[in-house]
């Protein structure tokens, strides 16, 4: 038995492309959602002044400190589940849905 298919790939980049760019943005807004609980939040500054970039490639923390508590572990945490990488953190609980969220927006899933 013999099959034979034609397909025509000029209209799947275009298509990809626009999905991707959607896809990218409402998985960035996922992802700070579900980051936001591992925030380590003394006065919640860090959690209240961060935002998604307007590309939707990355997850901005405007406080001046933000970059060190992410980087370096501090010796107690006032808030409980909250820790330094807390993208990591966030990540082993919910990466599976933000596979699926991903899925979605590009209509795969």
């Amino acid at each position: 038995m013999q099959v034979n298919v034609d397909v025509d790939v000029k209209n799947i980049p275009p298509k990809v492309n626009n999905r991707t760019g959607k896809a990218q943005y409402v998985l960035a807004n996922q992802v700070h959602a579900d980051m936001n609980p591992y925030v380590p939040a003394l006065t919640y500054d860090m959690r209240n002044q961060s935002t998604v970039a307007i590309d939707g490639k990355s997850i901005i923390y405007h406080t001046p400190y933000a970059r060190k508590r992410f980087y370096v572990p501090a010796r107690r945490y006032t808030t409980p589940g909250t820790t330094a990488r807390w993208d990591l953190k966030a990540k082993s609980i919910h990466g599976a849905s933000w596979a699926r969220v991903a899925g979605k927006a590009m209509n795969l899933r």
